[in-house]
């Protein structure tokens, strides 16, 4: 039986006589690395694991406002079961990348993960008014809508008499009005940006409930036998009873079916591996390209001529690229290359930068452009656009590449501080067309290392 264990410990002990020799005699290093960029999206599952990772669990009992103070630790324990970060004390540069070190316990120094988490979503600023919303019956029998605000002065406990506040009035059982509290007295509540209405007792009756505990699934079905011809984009804020009382919630219809608005939305962090995870918090995007693909970037093509099919496209090697080159000539093209929202709600003198090469044109200016939208929906002919100024050298030229070469150059910082505090989209503009000779000229565009950042003071 001895026998059987000669080969595999001698095995070993020249293999560890070889590493010992490689990394002290020769110098080589012989440890293994593993660099990466990549997205992450956090699942369901990940939120518990990051509420219930230890070394989260010691950071939260250790920010308590005195020792014992296990305050944070039980915010931090909601986490785990509501799956979104909406507070000021349980963030995610904070809280991540412990789940981050647990997960990928493998990964190098200089790794980059980009990590996608929900949050709370910004609500219209109307909603933010229905705060407090009481139903209100009155004891007397109302005969007509002018009776509502002298009742509602006469039979509201003047606790509830306060600025904004609402009322759902049950006029009848199969009608309802919304009235609010302001400037001292009750009057109908009125919006202009969207219609508000507030279910009646006969829609619970027919619900078969006294509240809706699953409204994205209740409400769509009450909207649509409501609603039997309402057209497509119809958008209407909902007002009804929800588990912990009267709740408020936008609706659409798209042409076939109700779907409510989420309270939730995804929000993008940076997060690297320097000896230990820690968050970029002055970068609100990085995108290489190189090896890392597309990214979450979308391609829009206004025009194409024939024949061309694309201008846009992937390579491994110089990353997201555009031409309108094709068989031997060139033609005419509008099509765009656009980011992933980025958020500047915190930013102060936010700045892009990026590495360019064009080259086979000499028209650089007249191809190729880099916009800024504030208000970009999936179609950037619908959207408004904004066009970056391309920095100045010493000389009073361009900083721009002459389209002779190859060759990758900076772009240098351009200021994005006129949308510090708004959520902007990046697009880059392929244009080609005849010069004056009656010409169509293209060149070829790279782009590599798109970085939106806030730089060091």
């Amino acid at each position: 039986m001895k026998k059987l264990y000669i080969l595999p410990l001698l095995m070993l002990f020249f293999a560890s006589c070889e590493n010992y020799y490689l990394e002290q005699q020769l110098g080589y290093q012989t440890t293994i690395t593993d660099v990466r960029n990549f997205n992450y999206s956090l699942t369901a599952g990940d939120y518990s694991a990051i509420a219930s990772n230890p070394t989260n669990i010691a950071t939260a009992l250790a920010m308590g406002t005195e020792e014992g103070d296990s305050t944070v630790y039980f915010l931090l324990r909601d986490l785990g079961t509501r799956k979104y970060f909406a507070d000021t004390v349980i963030v995610p540069e904070t809280f991540i990348p412990a789940f981050l070190a647990a997960k990928y316990p493998q990964l190098s120094n200089g790794t980059i993960c980009e990590v996608t988490y929900n949050t709370l979503a910004e609500k219209p600023a109307y909603m933010n008014s229905f705060r407090t919303i009481r139903d209100f019956t009155s004891p007397t029998q109302l005969t007509s809508v002018e009776q509502i605000p002298d009742t509602l002065e006469q039979y509201v406990n003047a606790y509830f008499k306060k600025e904004g506040n609402k009322f759902i009035v049950h006029f009848t059982d199969q009608l309802t009005y919304l009235y609010q509290y302001a400037d001292g007295q009750f009057s109908a509540y009125v919006n202009d940006q969207i219609d508000i209405i507030a279910l009646t007792k006969a829609d619970y009756q027919a619900i078969g409930a006294a509240n809706i505990s699953e409204p994205e699934l209740v409400l769509p079905i009450y909207l649509k036998q409501r609603f039997p011809y309402a057209t497509a984009d119809t958008k209407l804020a909902v007002v009804y009873k929800g588990k912990s009382g009267n709740a408020i919630t936008e609706a659409t219809f798209d042409g076939n079916a109700w779907s409510l608005n989420s309270d939730l939305a995804s929000e993008v962090m940076s997060f690297e591996m320097k000896d230990q995870w820690k968050a970029n918090l002055s970068t609100y995007l990085f995108e290489p390209f190189i090896a890392h693909g597309q990214g979450n970037f979308v391609i829009q093509n206004v025009s194409l001529q024939e024949p061309l099919t694309y201008t846009w496209y992937y390579s491994a090697t110089y990353g997201m690229c555009s031409s309108a080159y094709k068989d031997g000539a060139s033609y005419q093209a509008d099509t765009w290359l656009i980011s992933p929202e980025i958020k500047l709600k915190k930013a102060v003198k936010p700045q892009l930068v990026f590495d360019q090469a064009f080259n086979k044109a000499t028209n650089f200016t007249e191809e190729c452009h880099v916009m800024v939208s504030t208000d970009y929906k999936d179609d950037v002919t619908k959207a408004t656009w904004t066009e970056l100024k391309w920095n100045v050298n010493e000389d009073g030229t361009l900083n721009v590449p002459p389209g002779t070469s190859w060759v990758f150059q900076t772009s240098g910082n351009l200021d994005l501080s006129e949308w510090a505090g708004e959520s902007i989209y990046l697009g880059f503009n392929y244009t080609t067309g005849p010069n004056e000779e009656g010409v169509v000229v293209s060149g070829t565009w790279e782009l590599q290392n798109v970085l939106v950042f806030e730089p060091e003071e």
